[in-house]
């Protein structure tokens, strides 16, 4: 009887310590929830033509990329590539320690892809609730999201976040 006892418990505190980490893998992983949203101001934007790298920064932060982080398995940061279409040009924003950072030009190997078109972007940038606009955007094929990479790797970056809060 007392073998049974001691055997219960082991497998008690087995399946404890697997919830836990299925917790702690869901919360700090797939979809971070206590990441502090970095301050990054918003700069005008006085013609969709004007789009600039600061443009892109803001509203990627807004949309929640400051939740991505490196892939565990690989330490390969988070890329993602937004285009422009009717303007032709493409932006690069990797993020690092939890902020973003855009540069001007195609991504190498990219996560993902944003694409819309110059009055797609305006209209998103100027929406008072970004995620709510997104979703309507996505839904009318005006904002398309291009999934570049496994979704099992996706998810270990964080994406799941931004993904889920989008579609």
């Amino acid at each position: 009887m007392n073998l049974y006892i001691s055997m219960d418990k082991r497998i008690l505190a087995a399946a404890g310590v697997v919830v836990l980490l299925i917790i702690y893998a869901y919360f700090f992983i797939l979809n971070p929830s206590f990441v502090a949203k970095p301050n990054i101001p918003k700069p005008p934007l006085s013609s969709p033509q004007e789009i600039a790298v600061g443009h892109v920064n803001w509203l990627l932060n807004e949309v929640g990329a400051y939740k991505l982080h490196p892939s565990i398995t690989s330490s390969e940061p988070p890329v993602i590539e937004s285009y422009v279409t009717d303007l032709d040009r493409r932006f690069t924003t990797t993020i690092n320690n939890n902020y973003p950072t855009t540069t001007e030009g195609a991504a190498q190997n990219p996560d993902i892809r944003f694409v819309t078109d110059s009055w797609g972007f305006a209209r998103l940038y100027a929406a008072t609730d970004i995620i709510a606009e997104a979703k309507a955007m996505s839904s009318e094929k005006i904002l398309t999201v291009e999934v570049l990479k496994d979704q099992a790797f996706l998810a270990e970056k964080g994406y799941l976040a931004i993904y889920d809060a989008i579609k």
